[in-house]
């Protein structure tokens, strides 16, 4: 039998927006989300008002992010059949993120899309876990632009290798040469880490609303965010892969989470609304990845060779 929906609401007061000059750029961002980090085309409306990325950047990540390990602790001592009750859907969302760092091993297969001003832009890539390694492929083609970018870390230690885009089974890199950094240098560059799973802020303050649905075998989260305070490191992650000098302007983030009754992360996809420049102006440009988690071993392959998508 089904469980009844669960929400939880939390108010947030949108900060002033600041008005940009009218300046002519094209940007693009492969990121994988998680949900994850996933390609998405990005930049900015020209004339409208915005945030600028110092203003996001200005903005304490860590007064809206929260630590939910000593929720994840209390998780390990829940009987499942309580999960619901003693867990808020944000609550679950964390703990399954936190279950994938416990994970020895495991891989997603990111797909979607993103449609701008009649331009659709396809996204394919991949992650992988294999102990104290993570890597990362994201590809994404479009009439416009074609791209290929691989990231490995190994414990704080994280390449970025920006190749050539063959097709969406993979990109060339051979004779690319790797920028190189610690962990904590890519984090604060690229808003996160390989190792880290989300790229989205997921907690009370940056979530507006949260519904959890009963499917039978599994649990369904859905989240809607906070266009601001929940893409903090998101707007990094695309300044940085595009070259931007300018913030997107988002309107809505929509994360749906498909967990096992053990609340383990099946499939993680997200929803986005944003304003994007692109040669034209594209008011309401929509982003629609989804992540699906596999948990068993995979090879991550060395940069000479091609990524297994089967």
């Amino acid at each position: 039998m089904k469980k009844k929906a669960k929400i939880e609401t939390t108010e947030i007061d949108n900060k002033p927006k600041k008005k940009i000059s009218k300046k002519s750029v094209i940007a693009y961002s492969v990121t994988g989300a998680a949900v994850i980090s996933v390609g998405v085309v990005a930049g900015i409306l020209l004339g409208q008002n915005v945030f600028k990325v110092d203003a996001y950047r200005g903005l304490n990540a860590d007064a809206i992010e929260k630590d939910y390990s000593p929720i994840y602790e209390e998780y390990k001592k829940t009987n499942k059949n309580q999960y619901l009750s003693k867990f808020t859907a944000i609550e679950i969302a964390n703990i399954s993120l936190l279950k994938l760092g416990d994970m020895e091993n495991y891989y997603t297969i990111t797909e979607g899309s993103v449609e701008a001003a009649g331009v659709k832009q396809t996204i394919h890539g991949t992650t992988i876990k294999a102990g104290n390694r993570n890597f990362e492929e994201s590809l994404s083609a479009s009439s416009f632009v074609k791209a290929a970018n691989r990231f490995y870390q190994e414990d704080d230690s994280v390449e970025f290798y920006k190749g050539k885009y063959v097709d969406l089974n993979g990109g060339d890199y051979s004779g690319v040469e790797a920028k190189k950094y610690s962990a904590e240098q890519f984090e604060a560059e690229w808003g996160k880490t390989p190792s880290r799973p989300c790229v989205y802020i997921i907690s009370e303050r940056s979530c507006l609303g949260s519904e959890i649905k009963d499917s039978g075998d599994t649990y369904q989260i859905t989240l809607d965010l906070h266009p601001t305070y929940s893409v903090l490191r998101y707007v990094q992650q695309m300044t940085v892969t595009g070259g931007l000098s300018q913030a997107p302007v988002f309107h809505s983030v929509k994360l749906i989470f498909e967990v096992d009754k053990e609340l383990t992360l099946q499939t993680f996809k997200t929803d986005e609304v944003y304003d994007v420049h692109m040669v034209i102006d594209a008011k309401n440009s929509k982003g629609s990845i989804t992540q699906t988690y596999h948990y068993e071993p995979r090879d991550i392959p060395q940069i000479e060779e091609p990524t297994n998508y089967l």
